[in-house]
Formats: C-alpha cells, structure tokens, sequence
C-alpha cells in the first residue's frame, strides 16, 4: 500500500505551517514546490521539528520577546536567521533571560553573550569535591536526619541543592566525625558549634585548637586516675 496523497493545503492542517513556514521548508531543501505530498513529506518535516522545536511565536511567549529583540539576536550573531529554534538556540535565550532577571539592559545582554558566550551549567553529580547526602550518611554512619539536625543548629556548612539533591562539601565528614566523637566523650552540642565556628576563623584557629588540646590532655589525666581507682577497687 503506497503513501497516503496530501494536498498542500492537507499538510499545512498535518504539519500547523503557514504560507511562510512552507517556504522556509523549501528553501531547506525540506521540502518541494509541488502539487501533492506523502508521507514521507511529513516525516521530513517532524524530524527537523524534533531538533528545532519551537518557533518565533513559541520564543515570543516563553521568553516574553519581541520580534525586534529577536532580530537583534540574529544580527548580533547568537542564533542563525531562522523560523525555528534548537535547543541550544533556547539555552542562549534561557541566558538572556537570566541577565535581564539580574537587570543588564538588553544591549549589555547582547554584549555579554557575543563576548563570554552562554554559560554552561555546573553539573554537580561531575563534582568530585560533592558528596550526597545518603553517601555522606554511609561513609560517617550518621543518620540523614541526625545531618539534617547539625546542618541546621550551623554544626556544619550548608550543602548546595541541585535537582533537588543535598551536596556537601567532602572535607564536613571530618566534621561529622569529630562531632560524633565529641558527643561521645561529653562534649555538648553548644560547645562543639563554638568550637567549629572557632576553626573557621583563621586568626583564632591556632589559639583554638591549642585550647582544645589542653582541655583534652586534661580529660585524659582524669580519664587514667578514674581507671587506676577502679582497677584498685
């Protein structure tokens, strides 16, 4: 059974293009000025569709554009002279959109992107220096929430949220650990916080930890005369 026959006017209802649009297809070479169409006319057109789907009308509402501004994009060399957009058309518009929000004018806009380009995402899952929550959870063996808890009394750094993820910084294991172990020993959350808060101080850190190690050596004195009073009882 042969391809279904389509009159011009079919494949403008087949396809949603207008006069305008059925000319840039044959300028592309997509399509052919002729009497009839088949379906091998529409799978042409879908397949360009798939790699540039949306088109002036689309970019118009989403990016709440004007025609001008959109020629303005062309003549200053970021997008091709096209009725349709790709995906990496969108990521250009998508920051431009971004440095209007931080209130650049749109010629800076222009300027910035021809100039710097469009800056590309910082994908945090590549980032060996991250850690997840659940791995951060694993390797300490400190529950999530127990996490969550230091995380908000400001025992540790806050982590960034990327797709709706928790990534720490890979150096508050030793953060976590210490604080464990500190609990451990007696040590209250409150003074375990004034402890850490003090490390994060450069010119306090040394004094710090100087303090710290007294006060530790001192629990140790106590802890070996309590086990020599109970290995004479």
């Amino acid at each position: 059974m042969g391809d279904k026959v389509l009159s011009k006017q079919d494949l403008f209802k087949r396809t949603k293009i207008d006069d305008e649009k059925f000319q840039f297809f044959v300028k592309q070479e997509i399509l052919e000025e002729k009497e009839n169409y088949i379906d091998e006319d529409l799978d042409r057109i879908r397949e360009f569709r798939k790699l540039n789907p949306l088109d002036r009308n689309d970019i118009v509402k989403k990016f709440k554009l004007n025609n001008d501004q959109i020629n303005n994009f062309q003549t200053s060399g970021l997008i091709r002279e096209t009725l349709f957009f790709s995906t990496k058309d969108l990521d250009i518009f998508q920051s431009w959109q971004k440095l209007k929000r931080l209130g650049y004018s749109d010629n800076a806009c222009f300027k910035v992107l021809s100039e710097v380009g469009v800056p590309r995402e910082e994908n945090l899952f590549e980032n060996k220096s991250l850690i997840q929550l659940k791995e951060l959870s694993e390797t300490t063996g400190i529950p999530e929430r127990t996490i969550k808890f230091y995380e908000k009394e400001n025992l540790i750094l806050k982590p960034r949220i990327y797709k709706n993820k928790r990534f720490y910084e890979v150096k508050i294991q030793d953060d976590l650990i210490l604080i464990r172990d500190m609990q451990n020993i007696g040590y209250k959350l409150s003074s375990i916080a004034d402890f850490l808060n003090g490390l994060r101080d450069d010119k306090e850190k040394s004094k710090i930890i100087g303090a710290m190690k007294q006060e530790l050596n001192e629990k140790i004195k106590t802890a070996k005369a309590i086990i020599k009073q109970v290995e004479a009882i």
